[in-house]
Formats: structure tokens, C-alpha cells, sequence
């Protein structure tokens, strides 16, 4: 296996030139640009885009190229004013299409327009882009789908629910710009409320206008004339700065939501023991969201929760409150509440707990916020924790320096009336249009213990390469009087302390902790037009554990070795089809494993993906064994108007293992099937 990982540190070396080896060009370019999605040889292709998030607002084409006197196609995304903006959105779209890359806009003459943008991605549209634009939509009819006018309806109606003008004033725009359809009163009514509530009465005025010109009957008009009324009278003399947190808010109120249900069953035979059903459950999960919209004031009632059954054993059946709390919210101030059982999403270690947070808005760029309560475990179901408190600090700061900001965390966690954890600590982000970095320090100031530091860094070049890298220092687990329990008969630190005594149980928590470190470095280079090169390697480690308190002590890992790489294909046997063809190797104290890699999506349609995988896997163990896997499965999924999602996938192992001459063998056939739909 040596020589193989020297082979594979080799390939690792190379990839790493390659993504070196171009200087990064210039930027601040004044041309026009464009991201390549795939590409195709032929003409007159019959091109779907896919329905990504990503590619949403922008004008999907089609340009005409030759390449060594052949006709071929390019599929594109556009348009951007400078190569900055396109790098800035290539990463996003590269989860739909990997193999995407930035070039400068091409002769017009040469495109045709697959989809109009329905959003804009810079200020002002690029002439080139406004050319192409008017081309594509017929005069006094819809240059969109039904489909698209019911995605940017909806879209704009959920971003001007949640205060998100400048999102819902572009889906609007283009709406009203797509020519008469189902959606065009509302659009247009919509938009001047928008422009009304940023503040930006002559632009709602005008709207007005023209809205009460094209539709001067019906009960919309009538309020339009009162709101128009209201706006010229307001703007006729110099008067007192209207208060805008409270301008026009009407009393509405919101749900929405998602449901879904999968089930899952695996059947396994081994061999001389029969055929078993070792997996039969049903996972169900909500998730519900009401918001209430006062003048003043924001409402929001949250219920997520999951339940699964298990078919074998009912007795392993469980229900979880995942999320369930009530927040109010003060506009004016910034002030918030919420109390329940909730996510702590900045700072510290905790993710979920029972309590009260309160936030407050020091100033646009500062916030301050408070919260304690009950911490809840992974696998906690409704009940309270009876044995852990804690408090905590947390100061946010916004967008600073133009590229950086950070906050700053400090809490105190009690078990069983003892120190559990006392932390102090900070997360530090930097972001640019091709640069992104993250850091975080969580110190124990009680045990006086680094637990975390960590620093995250991903880069974007031109011509589509990627670099990244991760280096991660921490406790295992993290450092808490609670990993005194590890081990031990007794379950909870009350019983614990009537056998030992405080310092024999600190101790013995430091003693069950472990220090892990963890460090990965990866890249991604396209080769051509279709196919991307990717590679990281990762090297992790955990330090022993000694014997103490009757708990044996644990063994170090040594240094583990995970290396993998693959290639990435668009468009090889079909349009918009995605092949990946991949190697990983893993060496590790106890195993070394080879596994190759097969997957493939083949669109059918627009709604309809199809998803083959087969996977081979070939393990020694250190004690002389060996085992080969063959894994086969396919999946996929159908999408229903963007509001539901239906999943299947069937798949089949087949392990052999060669233990000192005598073979075994096992086979598990398992399938999933189930549905998500969102409300």
C-alpha cells in the first residue's frame, strides 16, 4: 500500500501545480461576461437548463462556436459587467453544474435566448443584454412560462413578506417586462407597494399612475387611488421625517412550511445464517412557520418536529421536538425575544436548547444578545434536561472593513451544581468576490483548555479553479465535567459525586478527553469545456486517553491518510447529463481501503432526474483479513411545480471477506421511498 500512497501524494502534487501554474488575470476588466454551464457538439440543440436556485434571475442562452472546424453549442448564463461578478456566482452554480467556467460575452448574433432574466445581476442591464432581451419577448405577449411567472410570482410575494424589497422590486420588474399575463394587475400593484415601503415615492407614484391607466375599474383600483392620494398629499409641503418602521405595514399574517415522509428497509443475508430485516422505519418531519405582521411589531410561532417508527421494534420509536418557540420582535429598535426550545446558531458549542434569548440592536452594525436555559441533547425527546443550565453573552458585529466580521461569545454551563464548561471565545469571517475565510477560537477558561481552533479558507480563480482548506484542533469530546460520565456505570454527576469527590471528578473528565487534530487541502481545475479535475487529501489524528477511575484508557489513532479525487464530466452520452468518475484511498490505524467510484445523473425532462451509482470497495485489516464490496444502487427524484419532491432509490451490497482461508459473505438489499412537499 506504500508505494500506492506515494503514487496517489504524486497525483495530489500535480493537480496542485496545475491550479498554480496560471496567474490569476487581472480584474476590473470592462467587457461583458458570461458563465459556460456545458457545452455539446451539434446545432440546433435541444437545451433544458436545470431549475437551480442559483441560476435564477438570469438570462439562460444558447451560443453558436466552432472548435477545429466543428459546430458546437455552449449553454450559458448572463450577463455580468465585470469577470469579478461572474467568479462571484460561479461557485454557486457549479453545485448544478461543476464544469461551469467564466468567458467574455461573444458576438449577439450567435445567441439565442433560452430563458429571459428574471433578475438582473448587476444595476443596469448590459446593452448587449437588453438587445438580446427585446429580441426574445414578443410585443403584448408573455415572453415566460407558466412556469416561470408562477416561480417569480412566488418569489416576489415571499421576499416582500419578509421586508426583502430590492429581491421583490427585481422579480417584479420582470414580471411587468414578460408582457401581459395571469400575474400582471398584481405585479404591478405589488411593486409600487414596494417602492412605497423603501421609501421611494415618486417611483410609487408613478407606478400608481400607470396602474390606474391600464386598470382604472375594480376594488384594487379603488385602494390604489387612496394610497396615490395619500402619497401626493404627503409630498405637496415640507414636513416632519416620517417614522418608515411603521410607513404602510399592514396587519397580515404568514404559514408556510414543509412536510415530508421516507420509508426506509434493509433486508440482509449472511451466509449460514438466513436472510433477516434489520431496517424498517418511517421518518416523518415538520416543519411550520406562522408569522404575524402588526404595525410595530413581528410575531413568529415555529414548530419543527420529527417522528420515527420503527416496524421491528416499536419500542425503538421516538418523537422530537425539534424547534418549538414563539419570538417577538420590535421593527423600530431591532429588539427581539424568543422563547422555547431553539437553535443557538452563533458562537459556543450548544445547538439546541430550552430557554429565553433577547436580542438588541446597538447600532446597524452591533448586536447584543442574551440567552440560558436547559441545553437539549441530539436525541432528546420532549423532556426537560434535569441536570445542565447554562447562560450565555454573544456581541455581533457587522460588515466591517469592507469585507469582515466577527462576534464574540462568552458562557457558563452548570451540572449537577459543578462547573460543566466555562468558555470564552470568537468567530472571524472574511469574505470578498472570490475569497472566503473563517475562524474560530472557543477557550475553557475554567479548565483552562484550548477546545477549538479552527480556520476554514476557500478560493476562486479564474478559468474555474478552486482551491481549500481546513485545519482543525479540538477536543474529543469537548472538554466538559459531563465526559467524567464516560465509562462509568453511573448517569448523572449527582450519583457520580457520592462515590468520588469534586477534584476526583474534574479530573477524571480531563482524563476521558482527548486532543484531535485534523488538517485537508483540495482543488478543483477544469480541463476542457466538459470535464473538471478535482483532489483533496486529509490527515487526521487523536491522541490516547489515559486509565483512570476504572475507565480503561483509549489508544492513539496514529496519523490517518483519506485521499480521493475525481473527474467530473458534462455532457458526454446525453444534454445536461453529469458523470463523475472517482478514486479514494483511506489508511488508518486499523484499516487500508481502496474504493472506485462510479455516478452519473441523466435529466429526463425538466422534473425528472435518474441517478446510477456503483460503487467497488477493497479493505485489508491489520489483523490479516480482507474484504471486497461491491455496492450498486440508483436513485431518483421528481419535482411537481417546485412545491413537492418525490424520492426513491433502491440499492444492493454485496460484502465477501477472506478470514485465515475461510470465506464469508453477506448481501443487504435495501430501498427508500417517500416525498417532501413545501407550503
Amino acid at each position: 500500500m506504500r508505494p500506492l500512497l506515494m503514487c496517489l501524494l504524486l497525483i495530489q502534487l500535480v493537480l496542485t501545480c496545475l491550479l498554480m501554474a496560471t496567474p490569476a488575470q487581472a480584474t476590473g476588466s470592462d467587457g461583458q461576461y458570461a458563465i459556460v454551464l456545458a457545452s455539446a457538439l451539434g446545432k440546433n440543440l435541444s437545451w433544458q437548463p436545470e431549475q437551480a436556485k442559483a441560476l435564477s434571475g438570469y438570462t439562460i442562452y444558447v451560443e453558436r462556436t466552432q472548435i477545429k472546424n466543428a459546430d458546437w453549442e455552449r449553454l450559458c448564463a448572463g450577463y455580468f459587467d465585470s469577470r469579478q461578478q461572474a467568479n462571484a456566482a460561479l461557485t454557486a452554480i457549479q453545485k448544478t453544474y461543476p464544469g461551469a467556467w467564466v468567458q467574455e460575452v461573444t458576438d449577439s448574433a450567435s445567441h439565442r435566448i433560452i430563458i429571459a432574466a428574471s433578475v438582473k445581476p448587476s444595476a443596469s442591464q448590459t446593452p448587449m443584454a437588453e438587445a438580446l432581451t427585446k429580441k426574445s419577448v414578443p410585443a403584448n405577449a408573455s415572453s415566460l412560462s407558466e412556469k416561470q411567472l408562477d416561480d417569480l410570482m412566488k418569489r416576489a410575494r415571499s421576499d416582500f413578506k419578509r421586508k426583502r424589497y430590492d429581491s421583490a422590486i427585481r422579480y417584479l420588474k420582470a414580471l411587468i417586462s414578460a408582457g401581459e399575463h395571469q400575474y400582471s394587475q398584481e405585479a404591478l400593484e405589488l411593486l409600487g407597494m414596494a417602492r412605497q415601503r423603501k421609501g421611494q415615492y415618486p417611483h410609487a407614484v408613478d407606478i400608481y399612475q400607470r396602474y390606474l391607466e391600464q386598470y382604472p375599474e375594480g376594488e384594487a383600483s379603488d385602494r390604489i387611488r387612496q394610497r396615490l392620494a395619500g402619497l401626493l398629499t404627503a409630498t405637496k409641503a415640507p414636513r416632519k421625517k416620517i417614522d418608515m418602521t411603521t410607513l404602510g405595514h399592514e396587519n397580515t399574517v404568514t404559514s408556510y412550511g414543509t412536510l415530508s415522509q421516507y420509508y426506509r428497509n434493509n433486508r440482509a443475508s449472511i451466509d449460514e445464517a438466513g436472510d433477516i430485516t434489520t431496517l424498517s422505519q418511517l421518518i416523518t418531519f415538520v416543519d411550520l412557520t406562522t408569522l404575524h405582521r402588526t404595525a410595530k411589531y413581528d410575531h413568529r410561532y415555529q414548530f419543527t418536529s420529527d417522528h420515527s417508527y420503527d416496524f421491528i421494534d416499536s419500542d425503538d420509536s421516538q418523537f422530537r421536538f425539534i424547534e418549538t418557540y414563539y419570538e417577538l420582535s420590535y421593527r423600530k429598535t431591532g429588539t427581539s425575544g424568543r422563547i422555547g426550545r431553539q437553535t443557538l446558531r452563533v458562537g459556543g458549542i450548544i445547538r439546541r436548547f430550552d430557554g429565553l434569548s433577547v436580542g438588541y440592536q446597538i447600532t446597524p452594525q452591533m448586536r447584543l444578545n442574551l440567552l440560558g436555559g436547559l441545553p437539549v441533547g441530539y436525541n432528546d425527546k420532549s423532556s426537560l434536561n434535569e441536570h445542565q443550565t447554562f447562560y450565555g453573552i454573544t456581541f455581533e458585529t457587522g460588515t466591517f472593513l469592507e469585507h469582515w466580521d466577527m462576534n464574540l461569545f462568552y458562557f457558563d454551563q452548570q451540572v449537577d451544581g459543578l462547573t460543566d464548561r466555562n468558555s470564552i471565545g470568537t468567530e472571524v469571517r472574511y469574505r470578498d468576490r472570490r475569497n472566503a475565510l473563517f475562524g474560530m477560537i472557543d477557550y475553557d477558561i475554567f479548565f483552562d483548555e484550548l477546545n477549538i481552533l479552527q480556520l476554514n479558507g476557500n478560493m476562486n480563480f479564474d478559468h474555474g479553479r478552486t482551491a481549500h482548506m481546513s485545519a482543525f484542533m479540538r477536543k474529543t469530546p469537548i472538554l466538559s465535567t459531563s465526559n467524567a460520565l464516560i465509562g462509568r456505570q453511573e448517569r448523572s454527576i449527582e450519583e457520580l459525586k457520592s462515590v468520588l469527590n469534586i477534584e476526583q471528578i474534574y479530573q477524571l473528565a480531563q482524563d476521558r478527553t482527548a486532543d484531535s487534530q485534523t488538517v485537508t487541502l483540495g482543488g478543483s481545475q477544469p480541463l476542457d469545456e466538459r470535464f473538471t479535475a478535482s483532489a483533496d487529501i486529509t490527515f487526521t489524528r487523536t491522541d490516547a486517553t489515559v486509565t483512570s477511575g476504572g475507565v480503561d484508557a483509549t489508544p492513539e489513532t496514529g496519523t490517518n491518510y483519506f485521499f480521493s479525487t475525481q473527474l467530473v464530466g458534462n455532457n458526454i452520452f446525453m444534454a445536461r447529463d453529469t458523470n463523475v468518475l472517482g478514486l479514494r484511498y483511506y489508511d488508518t490505524r486499523l484499516t487500508s481501503t481502496i474504493s472506485l467510484i462510479g455516478n452519473a445523473r441523466f435529466p429526463l425532462g425538466r422534473v425528472w432526474r435518474i441517478n446510477p451509482r456503483l460503487q467497488f470497495d477493497f479493505r485489508k485489516l491489520n489483523d490479516g483479513r480482507s474484504q471486497e464490496k461491491i455496492r450498486a444502487l440508483i436513485r431518483s427524484d421528481y419535482r411537481y411545480r417546485n412545491i413537492a419532491r418525490f424520492d426513491f432509490e433502491l440499492g444492493y451490497d454485496d460484502v465477501r471477506e477472506d478470514s485465515t482461508g475461510a470465506p464469508l459473505g453477506s448481501s443487504n438489499l435495501f430501498f427508500m421511498i417517500g416525498y417532501r412537499w413545501d407550503f
